[in-house]
């Protein structure tokens, strides 16, 4: 059996320290997105959001630098510098970690997507400013969006409960479809849903492509745009 194997094992013992931080938690959530200074952290709660703030810089770097299977939860409190243990207090196992990660660059993505589409009108231009925005973020956050792609099911046959980012962006993706459909610049008969991830897809495959080829970043979004308008437009 391997360590991994062994967390939920470790995450008993770390019931007791569990206990320790519980009294802090409503405190910590208080504070979630007010001003760091209007309800002072207790101690406890200052520390418990700082090892998790480390345990997730530490997991984004391994994730994207090794990928998910080369990449063990003691590995992750090592780069974090803090126990072990400390591990599962956080997260149930490496992959509720990686879940995790997912989220926070969905949650990254999202703001870049949303500042450009805000300017965009036209499908064309719809299309264009989204990719821009991806591959922006890309630029400035580089390897997370492949690593955040993983595709889950290979990493576990049971049901998250969880939305992956391939899911979040393909429905943003349709979303955006549907109304273009509805001001008739889309085909009337087009698969919102269906495209969505084709085109999630396709941006994975293509800017990979273009990065191995290093393809200039403006052309091979107007390539992109093209392509994409000549498949959606009526």
């Amino acid at each position: 059996m391997t360590t991994e194997e062994t967390g939920s094992r470790t995450r008993k013992t770390a019931q007791a320290a569990v206990l320790e931080y519980e009294g802090d938690d409503a405190a910590m959530l208080a504070v979630e997105g007010e001003d760091a200074g209007a309800i002072p952290l207790s101690g406890a709660a200052r520390r418990k959001r700082e090892s998790r703030r480390k345990l997730m810089a530490a997991a984004r770097k391994l994730f994207v630098e090794r990928g998910y299977h080369e990449t063990r939860p003691q590995d992750i409190s090592r780069e974090a510098g803090v126990g072990h243990g400390t591990f599962y207090l956080h997260f149930e196992d490496k992959l509720d970690c990686f879940l995790a990660f997912t989220e926070e660059a969905a949650d990254e993505l999202h703001v870049f997507v949303e500042t450009h589409h805000a300017v965009a009108g036209s499908l064309e231009e719809g299309i264009h400013e989204l990719l821009t925005a991806i591959f922006e973020y890309s630029d400035e956050n580089p390897g997370v969006l492949a690593a955040a792609l993983t595709d889950v099911s290979v990493l576990s046959t049971g049901d998250t409960g969880r939305k992956m980012p391939v899911d979040r962006w393909a429905e943003v993706w349709a979303e955006l479809l549907d109304k273009w459909k509805e001001a008739g610049e889309a085909a009337p008969d087009l698969d919102a849903r269906l495209a969505g991830y084709l085109i999630v897809g396709a941006i994975k495959q293509g800017g990979a492509y273009g990065f191995r080829r290093k393809l200039d970043r403006a052309r091979m979004i107007d390539g992109m745009t093209h392509i994409f308008v000549r498949a959606l437009k009526k």
